[in-house]
C-alpha cells in the first residue's frame, strides 16, 4: 500500500516509532523504581527530578527552540556554524552559573540549617548538570537536523543503561543514593558517545559571533520562560502534595497516572519535534497561507489521533495503573480517569505554542503558560484545602490547560486567522486521508 509506505517513511512515523519506544522504556524504568523503592525513598527521588527539571528548563528554553529554529532557516554551512557556536556557548554559560547557584544554595541552606534533608541533592545537581549537558545538547541538535533516528538511538541507550543499572544495583541497593548513581552514569554514557560521534557540537565552540548570541538570548529569554512556566505547572502539582499533609506518599501516588499520560504525550512530541522546522522554514519563507493550513491540519489531526487512547485511558484505568504501578498504587486508577478527560486537549495547546513560537511571538507563549501556572497552583492549594484529597488536584488540570488553550488560538486568530473550528474541520479530513491511505480505499 503506497499509502501506509509513505506514512511509514515519513519524519513524524520515525519520531512516533523512536518516543513510543522511549515512553515504553520510560514506563518500564518506572515501574522498575516503583517496586524496588518504598514511597518514602521513591517519594524524595520524585521530588528531585523536579528539582533537576526547573534547571533543565533553563536550559532547553534558553537553547533548543532558538537552535531549531535558527537551523532550519540557515542558508549557508557557515550560519549554521554560527548558530552551533553560540547556542554551545550559551548552554556552557547557564551550566557554569547554575553551578555557581546552587553551590551558594548549599552553604546557605546548611548553615540556616534549612531543608537539611535534602542537602545531598546539591551535590547530585551539579554532577548530573555536568553530565547530561552534552547529551541533551545531541538530542536538541539532531532534532534540528531532523536526524530523529539518530536522536532515539541516543535516548534510548540512555535509557537502557538506567534500567540496568536498576536491576542489577538499585535493586539490591534500595537506596536513594544507588538511583542517583545509576542515572548519573546513564548521562555520562551517552555524553561520551554524543562527543565521539560529533552531536555535542563543541568542535565549533569558537564560531559563535557575538550577534547570534545576543538574537539567540532574546528569542530564548521568552522561550525559556515559558518552558519554566511549563515544567513549574507539572512539579508544581508534586512541590504542593509533599507540602501538605499527603506528603512524599501522595507525591508518589500522584505521580504514577503522570507518568502515563508521559505515554500519551510522546506521539504528541513527535509530531511538535518535525513540525516546528517545517512551520520555521514556511514562516521564514512567508508562505502564510501555506503554514496556517498546515498547523490547522496537523493540530487537528494528532487531536483526532490521540482521542481513542483518552477513552481506553479512562476505560481500562484500573489495569493500566496495576501494570504500571502494581498493586500499591491502586487508589491512583481514579486519578488516571480524570487525566484521562484532557488526555485529549493536550495537542490543541502544545501545536498552539509551537506555533506562537513559530511566529516569533515567544512572549505570548509564555504568558499563554503563566496563565496555566496561576490557575494550576491556585486551584491545587483551593482543591486540597477545601476536599482534602488528590483528586481535586487532578481536576484542576482540566481547568489549566483549557485556560490555556483559550488564550493561545485567541492570539493565534487574532495574529495568524488560524480558527479554533478549522482546526477541528481540517484536522478530521487529514484523519480520514490518512486512515484511507492505509487501506488504500478511495
Amino acid at each position: 500500500m503506497q499509502g501506509l509506505k509513505k506514512i511509514i517513511q515519513s519524519k513524524s512515523f520515525s519520531s512516533l516509532i523512536g518516543n513510543g519506544v522511549g515512553a515504553f522504556l520510560g514506563v518500564v524504568t518506572f515501574a522498575l523504581l516503583a517496586r524496588v523503592l518504598y514511597k518514602e525513598i521513591f517519594g524524595p527521588y520524585l521530588i528531585f527530578l523536579a528539582i533537576y527539571g526547573i534547571f533543565e528548563t533553563l536550559r532547553i528554553g534558553m537553547v533548543m527552540n532558538a537552535l531549531v529554529r535558527n537551523l532550519a532557516q540557515s542558508k549557508t554551512a557557515a550560519e549554521e556554524e554560527e548558530v552551533i557556536g553560540s547556542t554551545i556557548l550559551i548552554t556552557l554559560a547557564l551550566t557554569f552559573i547554575y553551578l555557581i547557584v546552587i553551590t551558594l544554595l548549599y552553604y546557605i541552606f546548611k548553615q540556616l540549617g534549612l531543608f537539611v534533608e535534602y542537602l545531598f541533592f546539591f551535590k547530585w545537581l551539579m554532577i548530573i548538570a555536568v553530565l547530561s549537558a552534552p547529551n541533551n545538547y545531541a538530542t536538541w541538535f539532531l532534532n534540528a537536523k531532523l536526524k530523529i533516528i539518530s536522536m532515539s538511538v541516543i535516548r534510548i541507550i540512555n535509557q537502557l543503561v538506567f534500567i540496568g543499572l536498576i536491576w542489577f544495583y538499585v535493586k539490591v541497593e534500595g537506596s536513594i543514593y544507588a538511583v542517583l548513581i545509576s542515572y548519573a552514569i546513564s548521562h555520562l554514557v551517552v555524553s561520551i558517545l554524543a562527543i565521539f560521534m560529533g552531536w555535542s557540537g563543541i568542535q565549533f565552540l569558537f564560531k559563535y559571533t557575538r550577534k547570534r548570541i545576543i538574537e539567540v538570548f532574546h528569542f530564548g529569554k521568552f522561550s525559556m520562560g515559558t518552558l519554566m512556566g511549563s515544567n513549574l505547572l507539572r512539579s508544581s502539582d508534586t512541590f504542593i502534595i509533599g507540602s501538605t499533609f499527603l506528603g512524599s506518599a501522595g507525591v508518589a501516588l500522584f505521580n504514577v497516572p503522570s507518568r502515563i499520560l508521559e505515554i500519551v504525550e510522546m506521539p504528541l512530541r513527535s509530531f511538535a519535534v518535525t513540525a516546528l522546522p517545517q512551520f520555521a522554514k514556511l514562516y521564514a519563507e512567508k508562505a502564510y497561507d501555506s503554514l496556517r493550513l498546515e498547523f490547522e491540519k496537523k493540530a487537528g489531526l494528532v487531536f483526532f489521533l490521540l482521542l481513542p487512547i483518552a477513552f481506553g485511558s479512562f476505560i481500562f484505568a484500573d489495569w493500566i495503573v496495576l501494570i504500571i504501578g502494581g498493586k500499591g498504587y491502586s487508589e491512583s486508577a481514579i486519578l488516571l480517569r480524570v487525566f484521562a478527560s484532557y488526555m485529549a486537549i493536550l495537542p490543541l495547546d502544545k501545536f498552539a505554542g509551537v506555533m506562537l513560537d513559530t511566529i516569533n511571538k515567544p512572549n505570548l507563549n509564555f504568558y499563554k503558560v503563566m496563565i496555566q501556572l496561576a490557575v494550576n497552583i491556585v486551584g491545587d492549594f483551593i482543591g486540597i484545602y477545601f476536599f482534602k484529597n488528590l483528586e481535586s488536584v487532578a481536576f484542576v488540570s482540566t481547568a489549566t490547560f483549557i485556560a490555556g488553550m483559550a488564550f493561545g488560538y485567541y492570539q493565534l486568530n487574532k495574529h495568524m486567522g488560524i480558527k479554533f473550528a478549522n482546526v477541528l474541520r481540517f484536522g478530521w479530513e487529514e484523519f480520514k486521508i490518512k486512515s484511507l491511505s492505509i487501506v488504500n480505499i478511495k
